[in-house]
């Protein structure tokens, strides 16, 4: 069955914003320069940990995407990349985990 053209997109808004959100998680383990959209001020440990965990869970979602061959890969539906998506705006991948979260709604269309 061919893809629609929203289906395209919605992967790849998926795909970038999961690289994105990898970049803010690595910008986020420098010390002084954790930027981010929405800041934590709970000081730089919980930055660490927020992170690690955005790194993380982009990797998982390009695993699922199918960008990347990891053993972490889950099964590639919209609602699992959309719980990914809600994952990564909760930790702090920002934009990136916007565009995850566009592009999953987009996959619902067929």
């Amino acid at each position: 069955m061919a893809k629609s053209s929203i289906q395209k997109v919605g992967e790849i808004l998926v795909l970038i914003g999961a690289i994105i959100s990898l970049i803010f998680g690595i910008i986020r383990l420098i010390p002084g320069i954790g930027w981010s959209i929405f800041p934590i001020f709970w000081g730089w440990g919980l930055e660490l940990i927020f992170g690690i965990i955005v790194i993380i869970v982009s990797l998982i979602t390009l695993a699922t995407s199918g960008f990347i061959n990891l053993p972490w890969k889950l099964e590639k539906n919209w609602i699992m990349l959309l719980i990914l998506g809600i994952i990564l705006f909760i930790f702090g991948g920002d934009i990136g985990a916007i565009l995850v979260i566009i592009g999953a709604i987009l996959l619902i269309f067929k």
